[in-house]
């Protein structure tokens, strides 16, 4: 028997399509009537749907002119970057290169976290260190543990930092990484390597803050490289 369609689902199927480019921009999609067809639900799902894409900003329902798609690049925002990354693994140059700029801003925002609130973490460097432990106490288990471990140190981090807006977008990548296996995979295949750029940081707390910046954004840029390598092989070995 056939699993009925959710208003999740659905969402998640055109987001991907649209992103995908099979709704090109200024193309419309399907009536609600239509679509309600296709995915055999009654309109009033369909109509959550579209209220749901239009808040993506991937969508505006217009009287008379239908659902027009709008573009991805002038009306999303960065709620939008893990379908993207999903969306994107067709096209593995492509989504190289959005990982590459996801991680950077991370790695952007991780640095003057650090420097910035360098006191605070410093005075909390042993609730750091157990979080950090946690990941390899994860190791042995499924890559979904070992991601859980991972997010809870960055968690950690950011709360003792007190930057809500870090926090949303830390969750962002977060989202990511529950979105895409590939990207899970690519970024928690060695956690002895993941603990050893968190330990090279928080002992790096004890320095000046310039020699602090420089040795987070560098050991956050070696593990951003090793992530992104592995990603790019795992989608291109996809490829037929």
């Amino acid at each position: 028997m056939q699993t009925p369609a959710t208003v999740e689902g659905i969402e998640r199927a055109l987001s991907l399509d649209i992103l995908r480019g099979r709704y090109a921009a200024g193309s419309r999609l399907p009536t609600v009537r239509e679509l309600a067809a296709t995915h055999e639900v009654n309109p009033a799902t369909i109509q959550r749907v579209v209220a749901r894409l239009e808040t993506r900003g991937l969508i505006v329902a217009r009287q008379g002119s239908g659902l027009c798609v709008q573009d991805p690049l002038v009306a999303g925002d960065v709620g939008l970057l893990p379908l993207w990354l999903v969306a994107l693994e067709e096209r593995p140059a492509e989504a190289r290169r959005l990982l590459e700029g996801v991680l950077e801003l991370r790695r952007l925002i991780a640095v003057r976290l650090i420097v910035r609130h360098r006191r605070a973490l410093s005075a909390r460097q042993d609730e750091l260190s157990a979080a950090a432990l946690g990941l390899l106490d994860a190791a042995a288990l499924d890559v979904a543990a070992r991601a859980a471990a991972d997010i809870a140190f960055a968690r950690k981090l950011v709360e003792i930092c007190g930057e809500p807006v870090a926090l949303a977008v830390f969750n962002t990548l977060a989202r990511a990484v529950e979105e895409s296996p590939a990207l899970a995979s690519a970024m928690f295949a060695s956690p002895a390597e993941n603990v050893r750029a968190m330990r090279a940081v928080l002992s790096a707390l004890a320095q000046r803050r310039e020699g602090l910046a420089r040795v987070v954004d560098t050991e956050l840029a070696a593990q951003d490289a090793r992530t992104v390598t592995r990603f790019a092989r795992a989608l291109a070995r996809r490829r037929p």
